[in-house]
């Protein structure tokens, strides 16, 4: 039986080995050098898509931040597309992996109110090195990136007080904040100043013509009287609410060097020396020059100081209009819960305050100090929060705050109004994640503010 297997064994090899040779050679011909050309191929294409993918997706990203660049819309549009061109092939080697014919163009278009894009599609073709045995020489590969960017309405909050002045860092300020409005879009973007000291005003309204306006404005502004954030804060949504661009990315950046010293209200007032029982509506500080109750909106604002004690014919017999500002206690007889803007002295419980009477006692510096801090962050929360704003009846959802600090300022305080993520946890978390920025001293506040410049844009695209 062993023979026998063995002869057929051996009658049959020369037809087995044949046969073997032959789906060898067609497997290696049909299957496997296709395969490995393939794989070889394939892996070209891969690396050349993802650096195009790449490219052009930095392209379009860099793009959109540039129609922040020219005096009007189609200015804006040229800048963004050449920029976005010009990313691209900083960025994408000419003849990577052999290829040739590169091919880029980018678009800026409008897609919606307050919306605007930029799309980079950029093409290429690459020879084909194994699967040329198929006639198939080479391959187009090709992408597309769209990059959009939202019209942005700043409102910025400055603080002008007589410590920035002191420190030295009144006129690098003025500088930083006019570096900041210049990486914004003229025409589409809505722009907006207020600085407060002892007071505060509107000195520049949003518009979107604003480079020239808000620098002559920064320029002029003098650095001197205390801080009144929360009416400065409030009056900054304000100026949104007004707006009534929901489409828009609204943000305001509040920047500061110290910690609240004044509040506006509506204080009521003993009649032993006050001609009658009016309220008298004035800011209350203690940080000016003494203790005392100011103008609410000195109208010179930002060029000449706002310390103007309170004055005119609701006030005459006041001891502190006719002895000075340190009798305010003997005229003053409590400062309401609630400042003249809806804000809270109380509502957020961040600092301790005293009671007095009905409100909350204006005896000592730091209760002042206190009661002025707890506004501002009621301010905040309620900016973050889209409460309705009494003088518009509406509200704005989705505001973002951005802070920066400088000095002795109360960092807990400037994250809380940002609502910055870092602070953890936050017991007044509502609404957009905004950031807080330090700046050590007065040379780091240019970039503190291009920061949030970049933060903002960042949100807009």
């Amino acid at each position: 039986m062993s023979a026998c297997c063995n002869k057929l064994r051996r009658r049959r090899s020369p037809r087995q080995k044949g046969y073997i040779l032959v789906t060898g050679a067609l497997m290696l011909f049909f299957i496997l050098v296709p395969a490995a050309g393939l794989a070889i191929d394939v892996g070209m294409m891969y690396l050349v898509q993802s650096l195009l993918s790449a490219a052009s997706d930095g392209a379009a990203l860099a793009g959109a931040r540039a129609l922040s660049r020219g005096s009007d819309d189609a200015a804006q549009r040229a800048n963004a597309e050449a920029t976005a061109n010009a990313y691209f092939l900083a960025n994408f080697p000419s003849g990577y992996m052999w290829s040739s014919n590169l091919r880029v163009t980018s678009v800026a278009a409008t897609d919606a109110t307050n919306l605007r894009s930029i799309t980079t599609t950029a093409s290429v073709d690459l020879p084909l090195i194994f699967l040329r045995i198929f006639h198939v020489n080479s391959t187009p590969v090709s992408n597309s990136s769209k990059a959009t960017r939202r019209d942005a309405n700043v409102m910025i909050i400055m603080d002008r007080s007589g410590s920035l002045a002191v420190s030295g860092s009144c006129t690098p300020l003025k500088a930083a904040a006019v570096g900041f409005v210049d990486k914004f879009a003229e025409g589409r973007d809505y722009m907006g100043l207020i600085t407060f000291a002892t007071s505060s005003r509107v000195d520049q309204p949003l518009a979107t013509t604003f480079k020239t306006s808000m620098e002559s404005t920064l320029n002029l502004v003098s650095c001197t009287g205390a801080t009144s954030s929360a009416q400065a804060l409030w009056q900054g949504y304000d100026q949104l609410v007004s707006l009534n661009q929901p489409g828009a990315l609204n943000a305001i950046v509040f920047f500061t060097d110290g910690r609240p010293t004044s509040v506006t209200e509506s204080f009521p007032v003993y009649t032993t020396y006050c001609n009658n029982s009016s309220n008298k509506l004035g800011v209350l500080t203690f940080a000016s020059n003494p203790q005392g109750l100011y103008v609410q909106n000195a109208p010179a604002q930002p060029i000449v100081s706002d310390i103007t004690l309170l004055s005119g014919v609701n006030v005459n017999g006041c001891r502190f209009v006719s002895k000075g500002a340190t009798f305010v206690t003997s005229d003053v007889k409590y400062a309401p819960l609630t400042d003249a803007w809806g804000n809270s002295l109380t509502a957020t419980g961040y600092l301790p305050t005293t009671p007095s009477g009905s409100g909350l006692s204006i005896s000592t510096a730091t209760n002042i100090q206190n009661f002025s801090t707890n506004a501002a962050d009621h301010a905040a929360l309620r900016i973050r929060r889209g409460d309705v704003d009494p003088t518009y009846n509406r509200a704005l959802a989705g505001v973002v705050i951005f802070s920066i600090g400088l000095g002795d300022v109360d960092d807990v305080l400037l994250k809380r109004i940002a609502n910055d993520p870092t602070l953890t946890p936050n017991p007044v978390a509502a609404g957009v994640h905004g950031k807080y920025e330090y700046a050590g001293d007065a040379t780091a506040l240019n970039d503190a503010f291009t920061r949030v410049a970049s933060e903002v844009l960042r949100l807009a695209q």
